[in-house]
């Protein structure tokens, strides 16, 4: 395999600054404590290198660094055998420890809501969250545009439901 040239490695880690936000707000919603959520990071990472030379520029870079995240996040929690343990401790309520920004009340609850959804539906909030448009969130997601918003009313729906519950 060939050495990458200082250009491609500058050009990689220009994107993941500019767009690490992206990376570490998904990784977090799917790890389970902070040494997964740093493994997980870390595997978005090498495998948005890996993949680097097979992104053709058909969606922004963003779009593509969203499908490849999610796409490694739900992997690993797919593979997880500790899923039932994650659902019990966010059913309890644990604390997140390793980032300062998830300290509030009201953050812990709605994280605790979004975990509880399946990954797909998951995935559309989170996306939805960081103010993607309809368009983009199709784009990474593969759904349709109204299939996409018919999903998104029903996840909202479900969190009202489940703030209601509390």
């Amino acid at each position: 395999m060939n050495k990458p040239s200082s250009h491609e490695e500058n050009n990689f880690l220009e994107h993941i600054r500019k767009y690490g936000g992206i990376i570490t707000r998904l990784c977090y919603y799917y790890a389970e404590n902070e040494d997964d959520f740093r493994d997980l990071r870390q595997d978005v990472l090498a495998t948005l290198w890996e993949a680097r030379d097979k992104y053709q520029g058909l969606s922004s870079s963003s779009t593509w660094i969203y499908r490849v995240t999610l796409n490694v996040c739900v992997s690993a929690f797919r593979k997880s055998t500790r899923k039932k343990k994650i659902i019990q401790r966010l059913d309890k309520g644990q604390d997140y420890p390793f980032e300062e920004d998830f300290k509030t009340e009201r953050l812990k609850t709605m994280h605790r809501m979004i975990n509880r959804l399946p990954e797909q539906d998951k995935a559309i909030l989170l996306l939805w969250l960081d103010d993607l448009k309809y368009e983009e969130i199709s784009d990474i997601t593969g759904l349709q545009r109204n299939t996409l918003a018919t999903r998104l009313r029903r996840i909202k729906e479900k969190i009202c439901k489940m703030t209601v519950e509390l």
